[in-house]
Formats: structure tokens, sequence, C-alpha cells
């Protein structure tokens, strides 16, 4: 059974708080169907939540410049999987197009985790990758995105989305990662956000604040945080808290939390 201490037993950087973002939107991909994709694989930290989410039919494709396959695999059975229906492309994400049948793979990833070279001339070239394979409901994430050691794999990002409007759309930024999907499923992961996602995330221990500090004319998307109590699970702009400005507008307080959020400004606690 997959847990976090599995997973923090296998070499890497892949975070608690994006554990469980992955696992919350893992579990919304539930009637989805669709391979998995990574760039930059290491020792297989992140690769063994995405074989524990893989359907039978699934595959895993996990690209690295020196692939450690043995290591992978030794990470995938520590959380109680067989690795099987893995590809391995060992080599650099720029040999991905002779390696690959693109045209046969067209729309038919649901996950795309780029975490590979980290310049921005790769970043938007592996973007381009994603754009001729991930499928409707699919999702990209962006290593280090907003990192201050790798402010190319930010600046890249946005320059791709600006140039393509409807490749993918900034769904959330949360825990050193971006997290894009094609414009045709944002208002379903919208509604998700706020609707389901605060109580996923608790599920598997982390208790978070999602922002959505704006509206759609101008981002529709959200920040995900460690708990800030001022604004709780869920909040909107920072004058107008309560409510989310999506294509409908939708509060996202309760009663008891308009209670609790007007003692705290009558008392300044």
């Amino acid at each position: 059974m997959l847990s976090w201490e599995k997973i923090d037993a296998i070499p890497g950087w892949f975070t608690f708080h994006s554990y469980c973002v992955w696992r919350a939107l893992l579990d919304h991909q539930v009637g989805i169907g669709g391979d998995m994709f990574e760039i930059g694989v290491w020792k297989g930290r992140s690769a063994s939540v995405l074989a524990s989410y893989r359907k039978p039919d699934e595959k895993i494709y996990l690209c690295d410049l020196r692939l450690d396959l043995p290591a992978v695999e030794r990470a995938i059975r520590s959380v109680d999987l067989e690795p099987t229906n893995l590809v391995p492309l060992s080599g650099p994400s720029s040999d991905l197009p002779s390696k690959l049948d693109f045209q046969a793979m067209h729309d038919s990833v649901r996950w795309c985790h780029i975490d590979g070279e980290h310049t921005g001339t790769v970043v938007y070239r592996e973007l381009e990758i994603a754009n001729r394979i991930v499928n409707t409901d699919g999702i990209v994430v962006i290593d280090d995105f907003f990192s201050p050691r790798y402010p190319a794999n930010t600046t890249e990002v946005i320059r791709y989305l600006e140039k393509n409007p409807f490749h993918f759309r900034l769904l959330a930024v949360g825990f050193n990662k971006g997290y894009l999907c094609r414009p045709e499923s944002l208002p379903r992961y919208m509604d998700y956000m706020a609707s389901g996602m605060s109580q996923a995330l608790e599920k598997y221990g982390a208790v978070c604040t999602i922002f959505k500090t704006t509206g759609p004319w101008d981002t529709d998307a959200v920040g995900i945080t460690k708990y800030v109590p001022d604004a709780g699970n869920i909040a909107g702009p920072d004058d107008e808290p309560q409510t989310w400005h999506m294509m409908r507008t939708r509060p996202v307080w309760g009663p008891l939390r308009h209670l609790r959020n007007g003692w705290r400004i009558l008392t300044g606690r």
C-alpha cells in the first residue's frame, strides 16, 4: 500500500506536500485513461507514486540522462508493486523525437512530469513534446516553478503559455511545482479545487490553504501553501476571501467560516 513513509525512504527531492498534491489530483483522474510520462527520474521517487496509479493497460515512460533502471525498479518494488509496463528512455529529452512515435502517442498521456535539465531552452522544448502527447484531461507538472535557483523554469513556461494560450493553462502553483492543464478541462479542475481538493489533501495528511486571489479575467490559477490560519482551507481575494470568481461567482466559505472571520475582525485576533 502506498504511503509517504515508503516514498520518503527512496532517494530524491520529491516533497511530502507535492506527494499529497499529486495523490489528490491523481485520485481525481480516476475515470481518466492515459499513460504516464516523466522526464527526470533519478532513483524513482516520484515515479513510484505514478506506478501506484497506473492502470493495467497504461505505460510509464521514464526519461533520464542516465536512467538507472534497476534503482527505479527497486523503488517501485519498495511500494509493493511490480515494475511492469515501464518504457525506459536513457538520454537527453532532445533525443525523444528520434526514439518515440509521437504521432502514435498523440493524446495518449494523462500525466507528464517535467523535471529534467532545468534550462529555459529545454523546458520550452519539453512543453512542445507535452503538447503532442498529453490528452484533453491530462496534467503537466513543471518542477522548480518559481524557484529562485532555476528562474528559467518559470520564465520559459510563462513564455510558452503566452505564445500558445490554447495548448495549456496554468492551473495551480504549489510547493515548488507548477501544474498545467488543457483549456478544455480547466473548468472541471477549477471546480475540484473549489470543492474537493482541500479534503483530498487532508486525507493524506497535508493541511493546506488554497488561494484564488483573482478572477478569470486575469488568471484562473490557484496557489497552494501550507495552512494559513487567517485564511482557512480556501480563500479568495484579500478583500473578498469568502468568494471565488470563476466562470460563475462561487461562495467558498460556509456560515461557520463567516462567523469565525467576523469574530476575528471584531477582536483583532
